[in-house]
């Protein structure tokens, strides 16, 4: 079984060698978002010594560490499985034997391996050309608890917005919206916990925060430690209810599943 797996692996890895320029458009367009924001902040930092709770060195560890896990975290082949539903492919991936959530979870970790490796050049870049100073990496077990549920959390999410794929064939656009929903209140673009006292503590009863800003917090050591084993709990009581509500929808869709024949 391990075998498959790999072979699905290698299979991925050909993917994105057709289709190099597609992945090299992508990351070129992350690595311009990455200094968009850094220059952002840097801005911001020119003629004051802290932001909120944030020193210059702190808030600029934030943006690179989010970017950092951002590309891991959200990196998915998931986004093909709407279309497959709507032409019927889908079929051709359920008679294969393997279990489908474990195929696609597989091509899921073979893309985050893929991004990650040009993200870490990218970062490299951004350090080397502006001689950028950054926290070095803290709490590595918290961080590390936190990063695996923000991947489940991820997949499951993007597995829910493939589903849509059962009842519509409008799959772009909610998926589009989602993610730059998702983006913004996950803190990929600023700590969360700059916003309002009334806002943030809503926030984090959402699973949103724990794709991004927690896991990033753990490596600056800006975390609260009277509330990081409440979100901790947190955490992991979403990754459950979003699997078990993601195991719903799939049961529920393929009981009304139908497509044109070719």
């Amino acid at each position: 079984m391990r075998q498959a797996y790999f072979q699905i692996f290698k299979t991925t890895v050909r993917e994105y060698s057709a289709y190099r320029l597609n992945f090299i458009l992508w990351r070129l367009r992350m690595f311009l978002n990455l200094l968009l924001n850094f220059f952002l902040w840097s801005a911001v930092f020119e003629k004051r010594p802290d932001f909120g709770a944030y020193s210059k060195d702190a808030m600029i560890s934030y943006i690179l560490y989010a970017s950092l896990i951002s590309t891991f975290v959200m990196g998915s082949r998931t986004a093909e499985i709407g279309g497959y539903i709507n032409d019927g492919t889908i079929i051709n991936i359920l008679l294969k034997p393997v279990s489908f959530f474990k195929y696609y979870f597989a091509r899921d970790m073979t893309d985050k391996v893929m991004n990650i490796a040009f993200a870490l050049l990218e970062l490299g870049l951004v350090l080397l050309l502006f001689k950028t100073k950054i926290i070095l990496p803290q709490q590595p077990l918290l961080f590390f608890l936190f990063f695996i549920n923000g991947i489940l959390l991820a997949f499951f999410m993007n597995l829910l917005l493939s589903f849509i794929g059962f009842w519509t064939p409008e799959i772009w656009a909610p998926r589009f919206l989602f993610m730059m929903l998702v983006f913004f209140i996950s803190g990929s673009y600023f700590p969360l916990n700059l916003l309002s006292s009334t806002l943030y503590p809503l926030l984090l009863l959402t699973p949103f925060p724990y794709l991004f800003y927690l896991p990033t917090q753990m490596l600056i050591g800006q975390v609260d430690s009277t509330y990081i084993y409440r979100q901790l709990f947190f955490s992991t009581m979403w990754v459950f209810l979003l699997y078990g509500f993601t195991m719903a929808v799939w049961k529920k869709g393929n009981k009304t599943f139908s497509f044109w024949g070719k």
